[in-house]
């Protein structure tokens, strides 16, 4: 899981409340502001570790959800919580969702997302939140220059592109590669 790392020293200024810096015989204004500062970044380092993992935590958690309750014959049957690994929002924004990614073997990956959006009816204030799950397949294009990526909706889907992307040779028309093969880098 992917969080923000925290040393020693940032968590012992984490500890300190900005009130317990009091200003010494020998410290100046500035360096008294660098001291506030310091505690300020520590607090804010700390936050954003914890906020990265719990979002991390969470993602992985619905896509193992989802992954068993929509694809309960392949994905669902075949992938652990140890076969995920959960990200937080790459810019750790407030309500931001993050993704799972889960190994399959032969370079092949899953990766899982949740999309949320909300809209006001205009006539209340209550809104409308709609999730929409998006479960990409990610495989290595035979050419060895980049990936293929395919969105996957159901266990028909998944399978069909499973059945697509091992198969030899590679169609270019078929991924639109803009290398000699179709595959994205």
């Amino acid at each position: 899981m992917f969080a923000t790392p925290l040393d020693d020293t940032t968590l012992d200024l984490a500890t300190r409340s900005y009130d317990t810096v009091l200003l010494g015989e020998g410290d100046t204004p500035l360096g008294h502001l660098r001291k506030q500062a310091d505690i300020h970044q520590a607090h804010h380092t700390v936050s954003a570790h914890y906020r990265a993992v719990e979002q991390a935590q969470q993602a992985l958690y619905v896509a193992i959800d989802h992954t068993i309750n929509e694809f309960p014959a392949t994905l669902g049957s075949v992938l652990w919580e140890e076969h995920w690994t959960g990200y937080p929002d790459p810019w750790l924004t407030e309500d931001a969702n993050g993704f799972a990614v889960a190994h399959l073997g032969d370079g092949v990956w899953v990766h899982h997302t949740v999309t949320t959006s909300s809209c006001d009816d205009g006539h209340s204030v209550r809104w409308q939140v709609s999730e929409r799950h998006t479960v990409t397949l990610i495989a290595p294009c035979s050419c060895g220059q980049g990936y293929r990526t395919a969105p996957i909706a159901s266990e028909d889907e998944l399978l069909d592109m499973v059945h697509e992307f091992t198969r030899e040779p590679c169609s270019i028309s078929k991924h639109g590669c803009p290398h000699p093969c179709g595959s994205a880098r």
